[in-house]
């Protein structure tokens, strides 16, 4: 099954609604599981609706949807995206150890955060990003999937940072 940014969004602050509620007196003990879950996901997607139209009535923009926390419209996108880079850099091994980098759920995670970054971020990039953000987009949704075979990451991890570099020069860092 294939997840879009907006759905990762949802399935995540469904999951955070549900953990908080959790950690709260249930106004009743005997709600079923479902129940509870259904009402999470209900929760969380008004909230993120009223949350994105309360931001684009301030703003004055319809922008579309948001994918990344505590990010807005006006917001730079090359500071961004450099720091969506940066974040998953964190992550990963220096260049040349391709080989031996580790594919946990961080790293996997990190590659889906940069693909939610991208898709607000990146058609607001200079235009010689453009094609280095449409490469690292793939790479980032083969290389965030847990099923991506281990004999092919290492040459994906090496294409990802030649654009990322490209993506880092257009935005006038190094």
């Amino acid at each position: 099954m294939t997840r879009t940014p907006l759905r990762a969004a949802l399935v995540v602050s469904a999951l955070t609604m549900g953990l908080s509620a959790c950690q709260s007196p249930s106004p009743e003990p005997e709600a079923s599981a479902d129940a509870v879950s259904s009402a999470a996901v209900s929760t969380a997607v008004s909230t993120a609706v009223s949350t994105v139209s309360s931001t684009e009535a301030a703003s004055g923009k319809t922008s579309g949807a948001v994918y990344v926390t505590g990010a807005r419209a006006g917001d730079d996108p090359c500071a961004r995206v450099v720091s969506a880079i940066g974040y998953l850099g964190l992550s990963l091994l220096p260049a040349g150890q391709e080989e031996a980098q580790h594919w946990d759920g961080d790293v996997r995670g990190r590659f889906g955060y940069l693909r939610g970054t991208l898709e607000m971020y990146g058609p607001h990039l200079p235009a010689p990003a453009a094609a280095a953000v449409a490469t690292i987009d793939g790479l980032a949704e083969t290389l965030s999937r847990a099923d991506t075979a281990d004999s092919r990451r290492p040459d994906l991890l090496r294409r990802y940072r030649k654009a990322s570099v490209t993506v880092l020069a257009a935005c006038g860092r190094s």
